[in-house]
């Protein structure tokens, strides 16, 4: 009898924890995810790389020197959740929803994945004119943040922009202001929370918006998409890609769902049994039990036993399904934890080859960079040598053609002053000449005087003969000659 007034407790405590877990299955929203699903879903938008500092991160296939979370191709817009980020990336739903950014100390941007969901990690800022934001570090949350904690955002994580320019379809090229700016700000500690891991800041109210621009602020809906792809918005919807956690977990939720099934009907049959075992207790109280009473009695015994033995089989096969369905799930999460083991050591063995080739990229470069610098010596001497040779080659043709114009101009003289010398000597030959024949001349008019005077003399005595007077005449005219 007391077996049979527990049993349907027991059964109404099984309906009980099943019926639990069928709450909970059923009950997951935007955080029900897998690690997994990222690897998967990112996978062809980027590179997965075991960071030393921060484990296993994705990094896009973006530029870095152009590309900065939460500001490129993309924009904000206002949600029931506050300001959500609308990215125009394909991958963008993971993300900028999920896990946290971090510019690593390669200056690259990389992703660090978690599982809550949220319109956008980010840090607000507002003052001067300006609406500013930057991304969430690794490990920190809202509590860290507000309350100091010693964690302050590194000033080149901060994107401006003008107040007016918040909704923007599209933000200028990015220009760095950040101290400037950051100075003149404070932050905004609007948050929105379902938790301590499920908080978040909101950033600026619609209405402190609406203040700031002197416009209308439009509220979208966020809903939830099973297509891949960018982040859309049609009317006041904004539909965002999100994965379930996958068939595995469909199918848990649909054996729980017939186990708690055959556990109400198997509490149904519990209720006939107490039904039987009170009308056998109100029999007994009547006094007048007959061996009839006992027969059914006996009968009712038999069944309640054949029904207790299905329900421990029905019990012992439903807990060797739950223990089968354990071993599989531990068996595949096994599966799936070699699996990750595995991607990861391949990923680091492409991360060491990738490392590898990036050092020959590099020891290439360097040593291009000591050739091209040799060559550039090389030329450099051979360009200066090249120049003194020239110099050198230009002076000795300047001496030469200075030693042959001083050769010419020394023979030029000479040639000159022997002319002037043979012009000299043909004057003073002339000269001398002319004298000579001067002299001469005057010698001979002398010779031709003395002898005419000789002459003279001579034909004298034979004047004188004929007379005085005509000698005295001659003598006196000689004389005065």
């Amino acid at each position: 009898m007391k077996n049979m007034i527990k049993l349907p407790a027991v059964i109404l405590g099984l309906m009980l924890l099943f019926g639990g877990i069928t709450q909970k299955a059923v009950a997951q929203g935007y955080d029900d995810i897998s690690l997994q699903s990222f690897y998967d879903e990112l996978s062809p938008y980027g590179t997965w790389i075991q960071d030393p500092q921060y484990g296993n991160v994705w990094r896009p296939d973006v530029d870095q020197q152009d590309f900065r979370p939460y500001y490129t191709d993309g924009r904000w817009a206002m949600t029931e959740y506050g300001n959500t980020w609308v990215s125009d990336y394909d991958w963008g739903w993971a993300p900028f929803h999920y896990g946290r950014w971090v510019n690593n100390r390669f200056n690259q941007w990389v992703w660090i994945p978690d599982t809550v969901w949220g319109p956008a990690w980010v840090s607000w800022r507002s003052g001067g004119g300006y609406y500013g934001w930057a991304p969430l570090g690794p490990g920190i949350n809202i509590s860290i943040n507000i309350g100091g904690g010693g964690y302050n955002t590194p000033s080149n994580w901060w994107n401006f922009i003008p107040q007016r320019s918040i909704y923007s379809s599209n933000y200028p090229r990015y220009s760095s202001r950040n101290i400037t700016i950051i100075n003149r700000t404070t932050i905004i500690n609007n948050t929105y929370g379902r938790g301590d891991r499920n908080t978040y800041y909101t950033g600026p109210r619609a209405e402190d918006v609406r203040r700031a621009t002197n416009r209308d602020v439009r509220v979208y809906n966020v809903s939830r998409s099973e297509r891949p792809g960018r982040t859309s918005i049609s009317n006041n919807n904004i539909s965002i890609y999100n994965p379930r956690s996958g068939n595995t977990s469909g199918s848990r939720a649909g054996n729980t769902d017939r186990s708690a099934r055959n556990e109400m009907n198997s509490g149904r049959t519990g209720n006939i049994v107490d039904r039987a075992g009170r009308n056998d207790v109100n029999s007994s109280r009547t006094g007048t039990i007959d061996r009839a009473t006992r027969g059914d009695i006996n009968t009712s015994r038999t069944s309640d036993q054949r029904q207790q033995r299905d329900v421990q089989q029905q019990q012992q096969r439903q807990q060797q399904d739950q223990q089968q369905r354990q071993q599989r799930d531990v068996q595949q999460l096994q599966q799936r934890q070699q699996q990750d083991q595995q991607q990861r050591q391949q990923r680091d063995v492409q991360q060491r080859d990738a490392q590898q080739q990036q050092q020959r990229q590099q020891q290439d470069q360097q040593q291009r960079q000591q050739r091209d610098a040799q060559q550039q010596q090389q030329r450099q001497q051979q360009d200066q040598q090249q120049r003194q040779q020239r110099d050198a080659q230009q002076q000795q043709q300047r001496q030469q053609q200075d030693q042959q114009q001083r050769q010419q101009r020394d023979a030029q003289q000479q040639q000159q002053r022997q002319q002037q010398d043979q012009q000299q000597r043909q004057q003073r030959d002339a000269q001398q000449q002319q004298q000579r024949q001067q002299q001469d001349q005057q010698q001979r008019q002398q010779r031709d005087a003395q002898q005419q005077q000789q002459r003279q003399q001579e034909s004298a005595p034979s004047r004188s003969s004929g007379g005085d007077a005509p000698q005295r005449s001659e003598s006196s005219r000689s004389g005065r000659n």
